[in-house]
């Protein structure tokens, strides 16, 4: 049946290249009463929005020549198609794709293979959202045609505001509140009557969430400057008892049949759950869930952005790449679970002893790497030395065994003629494979482009002069690892 959101039928378009996958959705919304119109990819998908002026897209990622976000993107930097909520369909599971579908404007994901209870549920959901909104840009429309008096009146926001979900707040041209809904009075702590001619200043106030300084009132920006504004996505509303929620605003001045402002509204909803869910999804994305270090896609991000500024002759940085010794023991002798509480261990240690510019990044088993940046190969030397120190002397216990655990260093400079992070993250896996081979818990140092310098537990910097037993070769084919 039809959502009970629109007394007619709501029109959904439905953008999938499997024809299985429309016939399947086509046969679901039809027996809910919508009327639907299908598109086998994106280029259709465009040109059918503007005769069919559908109410919701379900809209498939992964099509050929244009994706579903750039179908979306297309849609949202239209005037004309920006509000149509976009529901996006993929077997797609990564968290980085999820951010980035609803960073191009996506309302909502569902992964394939999906339920039909829960597709239904989603696009009832989005058109009820999707009614609201509508409801509430024809009144903002519908306030520029009314009459005079009718903008004095207060209830003229109880009548056409309080069955909104968002809060808002009303006032008159000097800034002083005329207004305020349920959901506005249940966010600040603030009840009509006791605000009711206050100015909008002393009731509410706006901090920026990582600068925790105080943002101007977009009230008074829009009766100030005469147009529509929004503090953006950083936003923390201050309640009355001290509580913060993260919000999305936008104000606008209310004007008369001249033109002239005769005050202004400000609608604002609570999405600190949302905005922590999307926080959360953009952490997972960048880090390795084990030990919160940065995974290797973030970390090998971090090393172009290095390279480049080593290109630009701006600053030195330095890569370390550690290889934990006897770790293979740790889990033979007592499992994975102690393996696992080792590699936690261990990044808990070295971060909390790295420079708060450096990035410590886990590229996988017992292997990590540390970006240093604006670090001389000298001071990086050092750095590298009191990383496996920290080791030393807190060896790793696991009921009665205790283990001994070293690690083996590998250290390059990133230089202006470095060529780009794989061929980086390769010759200091080569260095650190070299540390490794002599006897483990040493540092190995490369310089000057390929050419590697000699190694040992006694290096000294910067001559890097090396214990006469030990090897200065390098090997020249890949790595080979130990199971």
């Amino acid at each position: 049946m039809p959502s009970p959101a629109f007394p007619e039928p709501a029109k959904i378009l439905v953008v999938d290249d499997r024809a299985s996958n429309l016939n399947l959705l086509l046969n679901l919304l039809a027996k809910q009463g919508y009327e639907i119109r299908c598109a086998p990819d994106g280029g259709l998908a465009l040109s059918s929005v503007p005769r069919f002026q559908p109410d919701l897209i379900l809209l498939d990622i992964m099509m050929p020549d244009m994706d579903g976000y750039q179908v979306c993107e297309q849609l949202k930097a239209n005037e004309q198609t920006r509000y149509i909520p976009i529901i996006f369909l993929s077997a797609i599971h990564e968290a980085f794709d999820k951010v980035k579908a609803f960073k191009v404007g996506g309302a909502d994901y569902i992964t394939k293979p999906f339920h039909t209870e829960e597709v239904l549920a989603r696009i009832e959901h989005q058109l009820k959202l999707q009614h609201l909104q509508n409801q509430l840009r024809r009144k903002i429309q519908e306030r520029d045609l009314a009459e005079q008096a009718l903008f004095r009146e207060k209830e003229l926001a109880e009548i056409t505001l309080q069955s909104i979900g968002d809060g808002v707040i009303a006032t008159d041209a000097d800034g002083c509140i005329t207004n305020l809904n349920l959901a506005a009075e249940e966010l600040l702590g603030w009840r009509l009557g006791e605000v009711n001619g206050r100015t909008v200043n002393e009731i509410v106030h706006f901090i920026d969430e990582i600068a925790r300084t105080p943002l101007a009132n977009p009230l008074e920006l829009a009766l100030r400057e005469g147009r529509i504004t929004s503090l953006g996505d950083r936003a923390l509303l201050l309640a009355r008892n001290g509580q913060e929620y993260a919000v999305d605003d936008s104000a606008a001045p209310i004007r008369d049949r001249q033109g002239e402002i005769v005050g202004a509204v400000m609608v604002f909803y609570d999405v600190t759950a949302a905005r922590q869910i999307s926080r959360q999804l953009s952490w997972e994305a960048s880090h390795d869930p084990l030990t919160g270090a940065l995974n290797r896609r973030a970390f090998e991000q971090q090393l172009r952005d290095a390279i480049s500024s080593a290109r630009n002759g701006e600053v030195q940085h330095v890569i370390s790449y550690l290889d934990l010794d006897r770790f293979k023991v740790v889990n033979d002798t007592c499992g994975h679970l102690a393996g696992d509480e080792l590699l936690r261990q261990v990044v808990a240690r070295w971060q909390g002893r790295i420079r708060l510019s450096d990035s410590l990044a886990r590229l996988g088993g017992d292997e990590f790497a540390v970006l240093l940046h604006g670090c001389p190969l000298e001071k990086a030397y050092e750095i590298a030395r009191l990383l496996q120190e920290l080791l030393r002397e807190c060896p790793f216990t696991w009921g009665s065994n205790i283990f001994e655990i070293g690690v083996s260093i590998g250290l390059v400079a990133i230089e202006g003629q470095t060529l780009d992070a794989a061929s980086l993250l390769a010759t200091a896996d080569r260095a650190c494979y070299t540390a490794k081979r002599q006897g483990g818990d040493r540092i190995c140092v490369i310089r000057d482009g390929l050419e590697l310098t000699k190694c040992t537990p006694a290096l000294e910097l910067p001559e890097l002069t090396c214990n006469p037993t030990s090897s200065p070769s390098c090997p020249s084919k890949p790595r080979q690892r130990n199971p």
